[in-house]
This record gives structure tokens, C-alpha cells and sequence, in this order.
């Protein structure tokens, strides 16, 4: 006979128990010790009877852990549907009646670019191999993943899937629960399925029953976890001991095994935008994931996804151009909501427009721009094919048609995100133009004006004035037509008797009566409308200057892009202007005007990379240039002050590609001085409007785009109108897409 050496805590709070809790725990010994544990704590006269009491239990949970399975309740629905991927996502993932756009279901027909998910998941779960597709953000990619993924299953086509998204989890939110959620509470699947649905239902929520349940004595072998699935055995069934889990990409994916994986969306949008990263992501795909496989077996992998840019995994993994990094092997194709762009496109830029200067009037769903559509729909929709013609807002009136969806995509985002996030064809990458900047190109920036001659027309004149303790250096520019700078002066301030033991209050005074001096030569000819000066280490004398002179003098301080945080509106106490905010100082009675001087040096260094004149012999838009001479070195020095800093790329651990502002040479005063000049301009009202005809954009996208090295129109490019309420807007047409 067993015996069991309890003590005597041991067995009062065993005799505390009541025989349920009691039951739970002698069920952790076999059943010998459980009749010693029982006798031991049991008493005289009550061995027999608390026995009995446990036994009933013992019955009653093995009851309630039986699981009845019911016939199918339709074979012939079964049997079509499984010979049938798209009838059984329509079918099965029809939305509950009551709820016609009931998330995680297919409420609309498959457009083409459905069809060929479905197809191509299909096919590689029969045939094996790679598939990539890429196909439009938001129109069901990842509801049709996970319900493919059931349909794998249950049609026998594959036993051990997976499914992998961006993070951990996103795979667990938007693909894992969805299809723990169908195959728990699906009606259908429960009446054509009893042998997969009829014990995960009867789990009702709680994983823990599945260790007890059985059917007529033998156990399913469930398993119902939050990262793991183990499909029940039942005799006659062939999915007993199938499993389904998942994984981010953020997360380790070793020592599981796999016959099947599904990548949707491998990339969040600060992973695509980071070149290391997304070159992990595919590290990981072709290790990792390839590595799950089971002995002499590969793992076939099919990538949906949505391109964002040209340097991301998905562009490549969805490209079979070898010179662009594409991958052949996974036979890509993308796909986009539009098929074919009408042909009537100054119809659409006129829509474009209307409609934004509806929604700055207050109209949300710009009318004026939906009348405008319904007076021209016949017109407007010429040469167009939309591949999901019921991808609009059906509730808002406003919304017509899908193409017209499309456009109002155009509108309110900008075609340069619609072409990436709904066309998968995102815009070419573009080089950092200040990189061809040298000083013989700054030289040879001329405006045949001569020194102290403002251009014909001439709006705003700004100056800029870099303090240093010896010597400072100043910029004056005459700005006219379309943001054309002309620099009709540049100099130094000296500052004398200057030792290097002189004390610091001594330089405040000596700099102070040399910039009081310096403003009556500025004033007495050309005099600028607005002037920044560069508070720097001797703030004490620039602000005593800007009280003695007042307007157009302005106390400034430079700030590097990472550290400078723009208001986003006006306060009382600050007031933002482009790359740069005025704020007050109650101590000293004045406003300081905050630069982003990175920001503004790099758009001097742009201006200069454009041609200062056009074909016609005008001055070129957002150009600058530099007085005429007859002295051909004057501007050497200046011209080095121009390119001795510049921003590039390089690549950081962990980070990727970072863009840094770099200092090549210490002599970047002048450069200093301009992009004073230059900020002062923008606070005065200069701005630089894009003037890039739409025909010439729609002429220069056919065919295949190449990345070039050109100049950008401008950093600050706006929408037609210029500046809308102090913030920087996109182009209206970045660039038209082929046809």
C-alpha cells in the first residue's frame, strides 16, 4: 500500500480545500498517491465519503471536456468550395447578415489584383516556390492573406503554415487572432467543418480546457495559445496535428518548422525608409524563414505587400530587373488601382484645384469640385480602367465613382504618395544636388548687374551680418520676380583693436560701435528692408544695437536642423515664418529670430546650383547671382565660403542612411551671412513658386523613369498660390505618371 509523509501545514491546508480545489491538485500525482493523500488528510469516517465526492467530480469535468462532433451539415457547399479558393473567401467570408461592411470580410467582388493574390497563394501552396505581389494599401490585402490561409488548411494543401508581418504584433493583431476569431465563431465553418470548429468552439475561449478534452476517451491533442495553434485530432479528420502560428519581423524567428509562409507587409514605413533595415528584413526572408523548412524540403514564400519607396525590400522583392536589386526568382508583379489613367488629364488638374480651393474655404468635401466632375464625368473618365471599381466612400455623397476617389487621393495627399501607396510605382529617388556645387560654378553665377545696382522691379532688399570678434561678414541681396536673388553687395565689418587677452565686455563694445558705424553706411544706399543679424557669442552688443536702431535691424541665433523645433502657429510670444520663428525676449524688449540655418545654407547652395538665366535670356526662378566685375577673381573667396559645408549622406549603424551637415572648411562666414540673408527674405515675404507646365511633367514620365542627377525646382515647393497659412505644401503634381 502507498503512503505519503505529509506534514502537518501540508495537511491542513489540503483539508482546507474544497474537493474541487482539491481534485485540481491531486490530479498533478498518480492516482496511487492520490488515494494516499486522501486517506492522510481524510480523518476516521470520512476517507470513504470524500473519495466519493472527488470521483463525482472527476466525472463531471471528464463530461464536460467531451466533445461531440456533428455531421457536416452541407457536403456539397464543402466540396465546391474547397475546389475553389475565391468561392470559399466568398462564401465563408461573407459578412454576418445585419452587417454588409463587416470588417475581415469580403463585402465587394475581387478585383484583378485580389484574383491574382488568391491565385498566386494557391498555386504555390500546390506547385511550391516564390511569389511577390504588390498591390494597393487599404483594398483588403491582409483579410485576403488570412483567409487563404484557412482555405490552405482546411483544402489540405499545406499542414504547417505561418504568417509574418512587420512586427510581431501587427502579424498578431491584423492576421493570427482575425483567423482564431473565424474558426472560433464562424457559422459556417462550423457546420461544413465540425472536426476543426466543433472543438476549438467547445474550448469557448479557455486554452486550458484543451489538455482535458477528449472525444469518447481519447484526446484532440488541441492546442489554442496566443502565438500557436494545434488543430484537433479526430478520428476520420485529416487535420489532426496541422498548426498554424506566427512572427514579426522584429522579433527572433528560429527553431520552429514550416511548409508554407505568407509575408504581408514585411515593412513598417520607418523600416522602408531606412536602406540597412529593409536589407535585414531581406536577411531574414532568405535565412530565417527559408531555414524553417523541414529536412530536404524548401519553404514556399509569397510576399504581398505595398511598395512605399525605390530603395525598399518590397520594391525589390516585387522587380525582376537585376540592375535595380529586383529578385526574378519571386516572379514579382505589381499592381495598382488605376489601370489606366484617362486621357483627359487638364480636366482632372482642373478638378484638383477646385476642390482645394473649396477645402481652404471651409467645404471638406469640396462641392464646387463635385459639380465640376458630374458637369464633365463623360469627359473625365475617357481611356480610364479602374481595377476596383467600388473603392469610394459609399456613404459620402460626395464621393461619386472610384476614379474620382482616386483623384480626391491626389488632392488631399499628393500624387507622389497615391503613385507609391496606390499605384505601387513610387517617384525615383533623388540625389542631394549640393553635391555638384563648387566654386568655380558659384563664380561663374553672374547677373550682369554691376556692384550696388539693384535689378529692374526689385521687391524686397535683405541683408545678412555674421558677427565674429575680429572681423564680420555681411551679405546685402535685392530679390524681384519669382524669388531671383541678386546679390548686389558683400563685405567685412572689422572690428578694431582686437588683442587676444581683451575682455569679453571690451569686445561687446568694440563690436557694438563698429556695427552702429557698419548700419550707417547700409542705410545710406540700397537700404534693406530686413535685416538679421547673428547674436552668436556676443549677444550683450548685438541686442544693444537692434534697441539703439530698431527696424530693419533683427537679433538672430542659429540653430542645426536636429535641434530647431518650428511653432506649429502663431502665440503671442512666438511667430513662425519658413525655417524659422521669431520669439520674444521680455528681458530685452525685442524679438529673436530662430534659424534652421542647415535648412536655409542648404537652399543657398540649391539657388546657386540653378541657372541663372533661362533659354530666353530671363532671369531663371529661384535663382542667385552675383555683381558683375572686371576683376575675374573677385569672388574667389567668397565663392570657397559658398561650398565649405555641404550636407551628405552616410550610412550609421543601426540608423542606416543619415543625412549630416558637413563643415569642409572653418571659412563659411559669407555662407553664413547669405543664409541670414536669405531667411530674412523669406520672413519679409519671398517665396518660391513652382511653374512647371503639367504638360511637360506628363511628357517627362513616359517610359521607364531613371534616377538623375537635375536640380530641384526648389526645397520649398508649393501648391499654385504660393504659401497657404504659413506651412510648406506639397507640388500639385510632382511628377504625372505614364500612360
Amino acid at each position: 500500500m502507498q503512503s505519503v509523509s505529509l506534514n502537518k501545514q501540508e495537511i491542513a491546508f489540503l483539508k482546507s480545500l474544497k474537493d474541487s480545489e482539491l481534485l485540481t491538485v491531486l490530479e498533478q500525482y498518480p492516482e496511487a498517491e492520490q488515494r494516499a493523500i486522501v486517506r492522510a488528510i481524510g480523518g476516521k469516517g470520512k476517507v470513504n465519503e470524500r473519495s466519493a465526492n472527488i470521483k463525482r467530480l472527476r466525472s463531471r469535468r471528464s463530461l464536460a471536456a467531451e466533445v461531440e462532433i456533428h455531421e457536416c451539415m452541407n457536403p456539397p457547399r464543402r466540396e465546391r468550395c474547397l475546389a475553389d479558393p475565391e468561392l470559399f473567401l466568398m462564401t465563408y467570408g461573407a459578412p454576418d447578415a445585419g452587417n454588409p461592411n463587416q470588417p475581415g470580410r469580403f463585402w465587394m467582388p475581387f478585383a484583378n489584383h485580389h484574383k491574382q493574390m488568391i491565385a498566386a497563394l494557391w498555386e504555390r501552396a500546390i506547385t511550391g516556390g516564390d511569389k511577390s505581389i504588390a498591390a494597393p494599401r487599404g483594398d483588403g490585402k491582409t483579410t485576403t492573406v488570412a483567409w487563404m490561409l484557412i482555405f490552405i488548411i482546411l483544402a489540405g494543401l499545406r499542414r504547417h503554415p505561418i504568417a509574418i508581418g512587420a512586427t510581431n504584433k501587427l502579424a498578431k493583431d491584423k492576421l493570427f487572432d482575425p483567423i482564431k476569431q473565424e474558426l472560433a465563431r464562424n457559422q459556417l465553418l462550423w457546420e461544413d467543418f465540425p472536426e476543426v470548429c466543433g472543438p476549438i468552439r467547445e474550448l469557448d475561449g479557455a486554452p486550458q480546457r484543451a489538455s482535458k478534452q477528449h472525444i469518447d476517451g481519447v484526446k484532440t491533442h488541441i492546442k489554442w495559445t496566443q502565438d500557436h495553434i494545434v488543430f484537433p485530432h479526430v478520428v476520420g479528420s485529416p487535420y489532426g496535428g496541422c498548426t498554424l502560428a506566427f512572427y514579426g519581423m522584429d522579433v527572433a524567428i528560429r527553431g520552429g518548422r514550416a511548409d508554407f509562409a505568407v509575408i504581408d507587409d514585411p515593412e513598417t514605413e520607418q523600416v522602408a525608409a531606412n536602406i540597412e533595415a529593409n536589407f535585414k528584413i531581406e536577411k531574414t526572408i532568405d535565412g530565417a524563414v527559408a531555414g524553417m523548412a523541414f529536412p530536404n524540403r524548401t519553404v514556399p514564400r509569397v510576399v504581398i505587400t505595398t511598395i512605399q519607396n525605390r530603395h525598399c525590400y518590397s520594391y525589390r522583392v516585387t522587380s525582376r530587373d537585376l540592375k535595380e536589386g529586383g529578385r526574378p526568382s519571386f516572379e514579382g508583379d505589381r499592381y495598382g488601382l488605376l489601370a489606366e489613367w484617362p486621357t483627359n488629364r487638364d480636366l482632372w488638374d482642373e478638378y484638383i484645384v477646385i476642390r482645394q480651393q473649396a477645402q481652404s474655404e471651409g467645404d471638406k468635401d469640396g462641392w464646387a469640385a463635385v459639380d465640376f466632375y458630374k458637369a464633365n464625368r463623360d469627359e473625365m473618365e475617357a481611356g480610364s480602367v479602374v481595377s476596383n471599381p467600388l473603392r469610394f466612400d459609399r456613404d459620402n455623397p460626395a464621393e461619386i465613382t472610384a476614379l474620382q476617389a482616386f483623384f480626391n487621393r491626389v488632392a488631399d495627399w499628393g500624387l507622389s504618395r497615391v503613385m507609391a501607396e496606390l499605384q505601387n510605382d513610387p517617384d525615383p529617388e533623388e540625389f542631394d544636388e549640393t553635391l555638384g556645387l563648387t566654386p568655380g560654378l558659384v563664380q561663374r553665377r553672374i547677373s550682369g548687374l554691376q556692384r550696388r545696382c539693384i535689378p529692374e522691379g526689385t521687391d524686397k532688399i535683405t541683408l545678412g551680418l555674421d558677427i565674429g570678434k575680429y572681423r564680420s561678414h555681411w551679405v546685402k541681396v535685392a530679390w524681384h520676380g519669382n524669388a531671383v536673388g541678386c546679390i548686389i553687395d558683400y563685405g567685412v565689418m572689422e572690428t578694431y583693436g582686437m588683442q587676444a587677452d581683451t575682455s569679453v565686455k571690451a569686445v561687446e563694445i568694440a563690436i557694438l560701435s563698429s556695427m552702429l558705424q557698419w548700419r550707417g553706411e547700409q542705410l545710406s544706399e540700397n537700404t534693406p528692408d530686413f535685416v538679421l543679424v547673428d547674436s552668436g557669442d556676443y549677444s550683450d552688443a548685438v541686442y544693444e544695437f537692434v534697441r539703439q536702431t530698431g527696424l530693419p535691424f533683427q537679433a538672430s541665433k542659429g540653430y542645426a536642423t536636429s535641434k530647431f523645433r518650428l511653432p506649429l502657429k502663431s502665440e503671442e510670444d512666438k511667430r513662425p515664418f519658413i525655417d524659422c520663428y521669431a520669439s520674444r525676449l521680455p528681458d530685452q524688449k525685442q524679438f529673436l529670430y530662430n534659424v534652421d540655418t542647415e535648412a536655409w545654407k542648404h537652399w543657398v547652395q540649391q539657388r546657386f546650383i540653378t541657372n541663372t538665366f533661362t533659354d530666353q535670356h530671363q532671369f531663371a526662378d529661384g535663382s542667385l547671382s552675383l555683381f558683375a566685375s572686371d576683376d575675374p577673381k573677385i569672388h574667389l573667396s567668397f565663392s570657397h565660403h559658398m561650398c565649405s559645408e555641404e550636407r551628405q549622406e552616410r550610412f550609421v549603424e543601426g540608423k542606416g542612411l543619415v543625412r549630416k551637415w558637413v563643415t569642409i572648411s572653418k571659412n563659411n562666414h559669407w555662407l553664413d551671412a547669405l543664409a541670414l540673408a536669405c531667411a530674412g527674405a523669406g520672413v519679409v515675404g519671398v517665396r518660391l513658386v513652382q511653374r512647371v507646365s503639367l504638360e511637360s511633367q506628363i511628357q517627362q514620365s513616359q517610359g521607364k523613369r531613371q534616377r538623375q542627377h537635375k536640380p530641384k525646382g526648389d526645397r520649398y515647393r508649393t501648391r499654385p498660390g504660393g504659401w497657404v497659412q504659413g506651412s510648406r505644401q506639397k507640388p500639385l503634381y510632382p511628377r504625372w505618371p505614364k500612360r
